[in-house]
């Protein structure tokens, strides 16, 4: 296995370049703005000898030590007259005479004086060898620190300029990839979540840029994911409750069978056969082994042909198998048709029985009033609503209710809801629930099925 990479900041490597860029072109533009500058001191110095030099050399005034002290103040240098044989007349440096050296005479253009460094330059004068003040050459020494001055000033500008604007480019950057850095941090934090199975979280900005676009891709694949996870989960579960219900259907098959060749043996030697009671409790047991029957054949990997049944048998059939159950746990059951259900057909009545026997035991079990709403909301739709006055569902179990084995009962194994979804589907309708005025409600619509054909009697009549 290969070692990982030492961690490098991206904050780092956005910031390094920048600065060591901007850094670089400044001390390139300082540099060249010293060299400039030393250009414009060296031309500025020649300049200002120029000067000197065209207003003193044909001068008519003597050049005597008040003038020249004058003149060097007033230009900002030291000044030296000589006389014709080279010898010195006046000067405005306050040395020893003999620490000068014989600077006309000299070639070199900087001279060392007390410690301080002199560029020199020198004149004749006009008629030197006649004029009263016997200066025949003039010397006028700019000091070094000067010149230097006037390099610094020259680079100093845009060095410290350079200097501000990479302090605040560098701030901004270090705001900018702050920020960035901080986005790619959830957008790290969310993948890892995604990658360890929660799809629910959501990490998209309201940047619309890359990053942006790349936290709605990542919400996306969650979302994908937790459609899928869904999917396979459900699948599983469903594969488990064939498994269940196939386990579960042959035990009841055998006991069902038995109990109803009891009931039969019971009613023929009592010679009861026309109680009512009997005849409830054998139309019980094999509406009980038709249900088994097809959990059988579900948990084959089988459906049962469709048995289209009209409503109303429907109905009564619902009816006449709960109204005594829930006489006996004395429990309010409350009917209502609200339209006439004459000559309507579901087209696979068993399925619809079941699922409508579903939701009115689980309103049983969760309160003592129960209401049944039966209506046709369209022309090819009907709509079952019932309604407990029951504590609700549970908020941990809201969003999965119609999942297999979701519940909230100690001893249920929540196959009843999941039940009623599948009815729901394959009936082309949906179940959904809701809590309102402290009543639980679940609503099942499903679509109506073709209208019996006519029969021949019928037609004649």
């Amino acid at each position: 296995m290969s070692a990982r990479p030492p961690f490098r900041s991206l904050r780092l490597r956005l910031l390094t370049p920048i600065i060591v860029s901007s850094l670089l072109a400044a001390g390139l533009v300082a540099v060249g703005s010293y060299r400039w500058g030393n250009r414009l001191a060296e031309t500025d110095l020649e300049n200002r000898f120029r000067g000197i030099e065209e207003t003193l050399s044909d001068s008519n005034f003597p050049l005597n030590a008040t003038v020249l002290g004058s003149l060097a103040k007033l230009t900002q240098t030291e000044m030296t007259g000589w006389g014709p044989t080279g010898r010195l007349r006046h000067s405005t440096l306050h040395v020893d005479p003999t620490q000068l050296p014989n600077i006309a005479s000299t070639i070199a253009t900087t001279v060392s004086i007390d410690d301080r460094r002199y560029r020199v330059f020198w004149f004749s004068t006009t008629g030197g060898d006649d004029r009263q003040d016997g200066i025949a050459n003039v010397a006028v020494l700019f000091g070094e620190e000067q010149i230097d001055a006037s390099r610094r000033r020259a680079a100093l500008l845009p060095l410290v300029t350079g200097l501000s604007t990479i302090v605040v480019l560098t701030s901004i950057m270090l705001m900018v990839t702050s920020r960035l850095v901080r986005r790619i941090g959830v957008l790290k934090h969310r993948v890892e979540a995604v990658a360890g199975g929660d799809f629910q979280s959501t990490v998209a900005d309201d940047g619309n840029d890359e990053i942006g676009l790349l936290g709605q891709s990542v919400d996306s694949m969650a979302a994908q994911l937790d459609r899928l996870w869904k999917q396979v989960h459900r699948e599983q579960s469903e594969k488990v409750l064939h498994q269940v219900a196939g386990g579960m259907a042959h035990q009841l098959r055998n006991s069902l069978t038995g109990a109803r060749m009891a009931v039969e043996l019971h009613a023929a030697g009592c010679g009861g056969a026309d109680d009512e009671d009997i005849r409830v409790a054998i139309h019980q047991i094999e509406l009980s082994e038709d249900y088994v029957r097809r959990l059988l054949l579900a948990a084959s990997g089988r459906q049962d042909r469709d048995r289209p049944m009209d409503v109303l048998v429907c109905v009564k059939d619902v009816q006449s198998s709960l109204s005594p159950m829930a006489k006996h746990l004395r429990i309010e059951l409350n009917w209502t048709l609200i339209e006439n259900l004459d000559g309507l057909r579901i087209s696979d009545g068993p399925t619809w029985v079941a699922a409508i026997t579903n939701l009115i035991h689980n309103a049983m079990q969760a309160g003592d009033d129960v209401d049944v709403h039966v209506s046709r909301i369209e022309a090819d739709q009907i709509r079952i609503e019932v309604s407990d006055n029951g504590p609700g569902v549970a908020d941990s179990l809201a969003a999965d209710l119609f999942e297999p084995f979701v519940t909230s009962k100690a001893e249920g194994l929540g196959l009843g809801l999941p039940v009623v979804r599948r009815a729901a589907e394959h009936l082309g309708g949906k179940v959904s629930w809701r809590r309102e005025h402290d009543r639980t409600v679940f609503r099942l619509d499903v679509a109506l099925g073709a209208p019996a054909e006519p029969t021949a009697a019928s037609n004649h009549s």
